[in-house]
């Protein structure tokens, strides 16, 4: 049966963003894929951004789409659900600043990396990277893979923030100028700001996830092998041996 005219369409109040439909933003294949899935014709038909957070408290994990199919998950269909409606962004900022539900916060830091200004997504993004607890992403990969990936909130943040290829939980978004081009133009305050000094310069998990991914990037290069230790590790572990060995000697 067909739907009727206009379910799938934008709210014809929503502001274009980026200079396009909102849900441009999203491929048209993975749209195609959401219009027709089950999830979105059942529970996403008439939701406002009330209904999508309630929608959102519930999600178990965060993905795009899964399987040979490419079926779409309950994130992703919320997420065209959200630009299809384009609600109001100070709602978004709820969704990000509440702290009881990691899911919809999690929701809500997609979308405004989508659709939000350049200002408005490292101020709101920064300011959650202490923002510690795991959560479960559903990978779109080939039958044999592992499906499932647990991350953590700030990895997820700084992905969003610093991926090169703008690519993440398998789908492509709108480029985002560095922090430090930002700085200079003074569109954003430098790095000696209170707070990011203490969110970003001060804080050892941070700092891990800027070693992990420069650690990574040696490795797409074949500076590095996958299966080489940090040479931290490995001092640690000869000086290890060597204690061990003059200890026998004695």
């Amino acid at each position: 049966a067909t739907m009727a005219p206009g379910v799938n369409t934008t709210d014809p109040l929503a502001l274009s963003v980026h200079g396009n439909n909102p849900q441009n933003l999203l491929e048209t294949i993975t749209r195609q894929k959401i219009y027709a899935c089950r999830y979105w014709k059942e529970t996403c038909f008439g939701l406002d951004a009330n209904g999508v957070m309630s929608k959102g408290v519930d999600l178990k994990y965060a993905g795009s789409t899964f399987g040979p199919a490419h079926q779409p998950s309950p994130f992703i269909c919320l997420i065209l659900k959200l630009l299809q409606i384009s609600p109001d962004i100070d709602i978004i900022f709820k969704y990000i600043k509440q702290t009881e539900f990691k899911y919809l916060r999690v929701l809500g830091l997609f979308y405004l990396r989508l659709v939000g200004s350049t200002y408005d997504i490292y101020n709101h993004l920064e300011t959650t990277l202490t923002d510690y607890r795991k959560f479960v992403v559903r990978k779109p990969v080939a039958i044999g893979e592992a499906q499932w990936e647990v991350r953590t909130v700030d990895e997820f943040i700084w992905e969003l923030l610093n991926d090169e290829e703008g690519y993440v939980l398998g789908m492509s978004l709108p480029r985002l100028p560095k922090r430090e081009v930002l700085e200079a133009s003074h569109k954003l305050r430098k790095v000696d700001d209170k707070r990011r000094k203490s969110e970003l310069r001060g804080d050892k998990r941070v700092k891990e996830i800027v070693k992990h991914k420069r650690r990574m990037e040696r490795i797409e290069k074949g500076l590095l092998k996958e299966d080489d230790e940090p040479a931290s590790k490995k001092k640690k572990g000869v000086g290890l041996f060597k204690k061990e060995k003059e200890e026998g000697k004695g």
